[in-house]
Order: structure tokens, then C-alpha cells, then sequence
């Protein structure tokens, strides 16, 4: 074997002297070769540069033995003409810089003469008498009745020096907790405190309760990209295959799903397959859709006795601090006192805008400091609601994407630790999921399934989609629960899922038309 690899490495040796020298005899001969051409190179460029030093010098001569045979007063006109010329560049020159220099003066002298001009006539402000100033609306006020005006005594004749905007004070600050109607013999502690000194009467008129976004209105862009193809179908053709191939090309066009839409028009193929009239296919469909959302449907595990714990998570953008808030409000309305834990220390200004949520509605807020641990917000929170006797702890995480693994599991301690506190905890985990991503929600909520275990989803910004369908999708593959669907921006617009009536208003051909609530009320 040794004698092998000698044998090799010596043939090798031989093969790089071998190819050594004959690139050392290569470059030899074409440095060899190259030498007279380089040589013939130089040669020709030193001629070239001694013909035109020769041209040169004798150009010069021959200038300087005309400007010899020149008189002296062709020498004089030759000298004055010379002369002007450059003074007429120096005149140019100096016309330039005259220019540039008002150029960059003209500004200062415009605002000289705006400073001489007429100061405009000043037009004093319109007063308006605090009968004409209407009660500024906020969240909280729009959704609850206020007060009873506590005194019966007229309000101050407003001064006539006031302004507008001393007669009308900012947001006024709602307390948080229940109040007794006051008397006039305690006036402590007003519901209302406007920011100046003097209250204006109408701000303690009670505003009526703002009624809730219509779910239909919410479904305004799925319901017409659904009925129009679903219309066309029924109408377009008297057979039912094709119908039945109109129906599912729609159902997947809403977002519904290849799984779920095939097993919908199945369902409807074989409850219509004596007669091909529109109507009842219409209601045929839909059943199907309203049976396949309920089947879905299981109560909330409310525990007997302490806090119920909600954990929601979610990818980023969309929409978890928001529906935290309006969670907050409704649980605050229906169950009573509640704490949100702020667990997303992760995006900046994320603790503070749920601060100023907290604030608008009313309820409690456990926070530390940006970049701390999440599990110690949620831990801290749970523990403050069983030392207060609170009903309902609302933990907001961070966005995560379902792909990145860490993220994950920082989910899942935060499930951990909740439980080691209070035993069952999280009573609920919620997937807050964007109605606009369409089926790419159906990935996220399986991804998210096995991370933590979900028992619920809540479907925000429906009213800003055409694919509201895949609430159908979610319902028929996951088996999840529609637990509240987000229908406008403002803070009643949280509206808890019922199969029957989202079907309703999914079917709706007037939308003017009064829609039937099935106790899903403003949260």
C-alpha cells in the first residue's frame, strides 16, 4: 500500500514539474514575441511627439516674426482689441453675480413689504351659547346611559369673552366603576369631571345608547359577491348539474373552501334533486351552511368558582389589542370587574395603546416594562384578579407567525405558568384571526392548534372583506367555534357569533331591511 502511494505521489510530482515548465517556456516566448512589438510601439510614439513639439515651435515662430513685421500701430490696435475682450468677459462675469445676488435678496425685500402692507381684517370668533354645544360623544357614553344630572339648579350664564373652545371641554374622564345617583348634599364624586372649572349643563343630558353595527351591514361585501354568482347560477341554467357547478364555483369564490363548498352543494344536490326551483335551492343551501356553523358550536368553559382566564394570540396585524379592548367592555357588561394583562412587551407602543383602551372602557391594566418576561404579566395578573375577586383576566399576547418556533414556545409558557397559578388556566384560548387573509387563516389556526389548545376563534375586520366565507371553512375543518365576529371599528361593534343569524344577513337581499339580533348585543 505504501509503495502504491509513492508511486502516486511521484507521479504527481513529475506531471506539476512537467506543466510548470513548459508554462514557464509559454510565457517566455510570448514575452519574446512581445518585445519588438512593445519596442516598435515606443518608437513610434517618440516620432509622433517630436513632430508635434517641431509643429509647435514653429507655429510660434511664425506668430512671433509676424507680430514683428507689424507696425506700431497695427501693434496698438492688436493690444486695444485684446484688451477688450477680456474686459467684455469681466463684464459678463460681474452681470452674472449682479443676477444671483437679487435673486437671493428678493425673498428678504417680499417679506419687507408683506411686514409695510395692511395687516388683514380680523374676523372675531362666533360664540356659541353651551344650548348649541353638543355633548362630546365617547366610546363608553355612546354604549352605556349616563347619570342622572345630579342638581337641579341652573347652570351659569356663559361670558361673552369665552371662545368655542372654552365653552366646550375636551373628553370628559369616566370612572370606571359603578356610581351612586348623586344627591345635592354629596356631590364628591361626579360621574362626569369636564376639564374646566364651571361644567356646562348638556355634557349631564343622557345621550341615548348607540345601537350596534348590523351584522349584514358588516357582511355588505361578502353578501354581494355571494348573492350575485349564487343568483346567476339559479337563474342562469334549468339543469341541475350546472346549478350545482354555479353553486360550488361561488362558494369558492367567497372563500368557503374547496372541502366545505363540495360538501354543501352535495348536500343541496340531494334535497333538490326532484325540481330545479330557485327558491328552494336558495333554502336549501341555506340550511346546509347553518347546520355545517352549528355543528361547530360548544359552550365556554366558565369555571365554577374564581377567575375566568382568556388567553388570545394571533399573528401580527391582526387585530388582537383592538378586540382585547372590546372583549374588556363586553365581559366588564356582562360579568363584571376585569383585569387585562398587557403580555405583549415585545411591540413598541403596544403597552400603551392598551393603557389608553383600558382607560376608554373602564377596566384594569397589569403592565411592566417593555422587553420584560410575558409569562410574569400574565403570572402577575391572574394573581391580582384572585386577590381581588375580579371575574375575568383578558391576556393580550404578541403577534407571532405561526412559522417561527421560539415565538411558539413562548406561547406556551405563557399557558404554562397561567396554570401553575390557577389551576385550568386558560380557561379559554382564542385565535384572533384577519377575515381579510382568507384561507391562509385555516393554516395559522392549525399551526396555532398545536401550540396551545384552542377552544374558539374570534374573526375581526369582516366588514373590510369580500371572503367573510371563511368562517364556513373554519367551522367545517378545525371544528372551532366562532366565539365573536368583528363588524366595525368602533367598540360595540364585537358581536357574538350566532350560526343562524349570520346566515340570515349572508342571504339578506335588502340590506335596508331590520335584521333579527339573537342577544348578541354592543360589547
Amino acid at each position: 500500500m505504501s509503495d502504491y502511494i509513492t508511486e502516486v505521489v511521484a507521479w504527481f510530482s513529475s506531471a506539476i514539474a512537467a506543466a510548470l515548465a513548459t508554462l514557464s517556456s509559454v510565457i517566455t516566448a510570448v514575452l519574446a514575441s512581445l518585445s519588438p512589438v512593445i519596442a516598435m510601439v515606443m518608437a513610434g510614439l517618440r516620432s509622433v511627439m517630436a513632430v508635434v513639439l517641431a509643429e509647435l515651435s514653429y507655429a510660434r515662430l511664425a506668430l512671433t516674426e509676424d507680430f514683428a513685421k507689424l507696425s506700431v500701430v497695427d501693434r496698438l490696435i492688436l493690444v486695444v482689441a485684446a484688451s477688450q475682450v477680456v474686459l467684455l468677459v469681466f463684464a459678463i462675469l460681474i452681470e452674472f453675480s449682479a443676477r444671483k445676488r437679487r435673486r437671493v435678496r428678493a425673498p428678504g425685500r417680499d417679506a419687507e413689504q408683506d411686514l409695510t402692507a395692511a395687516p388683514p381684517e380680523i374676523v372675531p370668533p362666533e360664540i356659541i351659547s353651551p344650548e348649541e354645544i353638543a355633548p362630546l360623544p365617547t366610546p363608553f357614553s355612546e354604549s352605556w346611559p349616563t347619570v342622572p344630572e345630579p342638581s337641579a339648579t341652573p347652570p351659569p350664564a356663559p361670558r361673552p369673552a369665552e371662545s368655542t373652545a372654552e365653552a366646550a371641554p375636551s373628553e370628559p374622564v369616566v370612572e370606571p366603576a359603578p356610581v351612586e345617583p348623586l344627591s345635592e348634599t354629596a356631590p364628591a364624586e361626579p360621574v362626569v369631571e369636564p376639564v374646566l372649572v364651571e361644567p356646562v349643563a348638556p355634557l349631564a343630558v343622557a345621550a341615548p345608547p348607540k345601537a350596534p353595527a348590523r351584522i349584514g351591514l358588516g357582511l355588505r361585501r361578502t353578501r354581494e359577491n355571494l348573492l350575485a354568482r349564487i343568483r346567476a347560477a339559479i337563474t342562469g341554467s334549468a339543469k341541475l348539474d350546472e346549478i350545482c357547478e354555479g353553486l360550488e364555483e361561488a362558494l369558492i369564490a367567497a372563500d368557503v373552501g374547496v372541502r366545505a363548498s363540495l360538501k354543501l352543494v352535495e348536500a343541496v344536490r340531494t334535497r333538490v334533486k326532484d325540481g330545479t326551483r330557485p327558491d328552494a335551492i336558495r333554502d336549501a343551501l341555506k340550511d346546509e351552511i347553518a347546520q355545517m356553523l352549528a355543528a361547530s358550536e360548544r359552550p365556554m368553559n366558565i369555571p365554577a368558582d374564581g377567575p375566568l382566564v382568556v388567553m388570545l394570540a394571533g399573528v401580527n396585524g391582526a387585530g388582537k389589542t383592538t378586540t382585547v379592548a372590546k372583549l374588556a367592555a363586553r365581559m366588564k357588561a356582562e360579568r363584571g370587574t376585569v383585569i387585562v394583562a398587557a403580555a405583549d412587551t415585545f411591540r413598541a407602543a403596544a403597552i400603551e395603546q392598551l393603557e389608553v383602551w383600558c382607560g376608554r372602557v373602564g377596566v384594569d391594566l397589569i403592565k411592566q416594562n417593555q422587553g420584560s418576561d410575558p409569562a410574569a404579566v400574565a403570572f402577575d395578573a391572574i394573581k391580582a384578579a384572585v386577590a381581588r375577586n375580579v371575574s375575568t383576566v383578558l391576556i393580550d399576547t404578541a403577534g407571532r407567525l405561526q412559522t417561527k418556533v421560539n415565538l411558539m414556545e413562548e406561547l406556551k409558557k405563557i399557558a404554562r405558568v397561567s396554570g401553575r397559578e390557577l389551576p385550568g388556566a386558560p380557561h379559554e384560548c382564542w385565535l384572533v384571526l384577519d377575515a381579510t387573509t382568507g384561507q391562509n387563516a385555516l393554516s395559522q389556526a392549525k399551526i396555532f392548534g398545536g401550540t396551545v389548545p384552542l377552544t374558539g376563534v374570534v374573526l375581526a375586520k369582516l366588514d373590510s372583506t369580500a371572503k367573510g366565507g371563511v368562517v364556513i371553512a373554519i367551522a367545517d375543518q378545525l371544528k372551532l367555534p366562532v366565539r365573536f365576529i368583528g363588524v366595525g371599528e368602533n367598540i360595540e361593534d364585537l358581536r357574538a357569533f350566532d350560526p343562524r343569524e349570520f346566515v340570515e344577513a349572508l342571504f339578506a337581499e335588502d340590506d335596508s331591511r331590520a335584521e333579527t339580533s339573537s342577544g348578541s348585543y354592543a360589547a
